[in-house]
């Protein structure tokens, strides 16, 4: 009786801290949507965050896009070898990349990248109470610190996953000329056969939508942070992985809603 008394009371404790979790997010999230329009009164943070995120994830988002793209042509390659002519391996890399692997693993990587460098950064200013200064000093973190950051991100996912999907179509076009011996007219044929403006449309939306999930999450984790190093790491690592589960459960209900 003991134990199942136990169980029953740390289930409790569990739904009511994720209900409460849950409250917290939202409130947050509406306050930012709310007050997004101050963040252009201070637009060097915007710049600043902008360049932080964009210029500095540009080498780790071309490695990565580079071998999605190349992995990519070896597997359509393989699994449609003897099935369809060559031609539909530009097809289908042009469809997966586009609609799928280039938002959602560019995202999955920059919210290790991204998602943890602001949750690191917030939670760091909370334990040096820098936070409590600024409140003190009349300045609202929300609009120095939390919508710089979510503006940013807004902004600069799209344009990553723009430049992520171009080199995994490149790094694909490499193998399927190098290595499978698909000629480039093969393979362009190939990427404007069923070519559609609406997938595009479809990525970026996502890459928006996951560009608010990483950079809201980082805030959001930086600001609950505990006491000391050990508080800190646990909120960045709570902002990954917060955020690569968001992103994957934001990815079906937007492909389950447009297709």
């Amino acid at each position: 009786m003991k134990t199942l008394a136990w169980v029953g009371e740390k289930t409790t404790g569990s739904i009511s801290s994720s209900l409460i979790s849950i409250g917290e997010v939202s409130s947050l999230f509406f306050h930012v949507i709310r007050n997004l329009p101050q963040v252009f009164k201070n637009p060097a943070l915007l710049m600043q965050q902008m360049t932080r995120m964009g210029i500095s994830s540009l080498p780790l988002v071309a490695v990565v896009s580079v071998f999605i793209g190349a992995v990519t042509a070896i597997q359509v390659h393989y699994q449609f070898r003897g099935l369809v002519p060559d031609t539909y391996v530009g097809t289908a890399v042009c469809k997966f990349v586009i609609i799928e692997s280039g938002p959602v693993l560019t995202a999955l990587v920059l919210a290790g990248r991204i998602g943890s460098s602001i949750a690191a950064e917030v939670g760091s200013m909370k334990e040096k109470e820098e936070l409590d200064a600024m409140i003190v000093l009349n300045l609202d973190p929300m609009r120095y610190l939390a919508l710089p950051r979510v503006l940013a991100g807004i902004l600069i996912f799209p344009l990553l996953v723009i430049i992520a999907d171009v080199l995994a179509l490149t790094g694909a076009w490499a193998v399927a000329r190098w290595n499978l011996g698909i000629t480039t007219t093969t393979y362009i044929g190939g990427l404007r056969f069923l070519f559609q403006t609406y997938d595009v449309g479809v990525g970026l939306a996502k890459a928006l939508s996951f560009g608010v999930i990483v950079s809201f999450m980082g805030y959001y984790q930086g600001v609950r942070a505990g006491a000391g190093a050990r508080g800190v790491g646990q909120a960045t690592m709570r902002s990954v992985v917060s955020s690569c589960v968001l992103i994957l459960v934001v990815d079906f209900f937007i492909v389950y809603l447009v297709y």
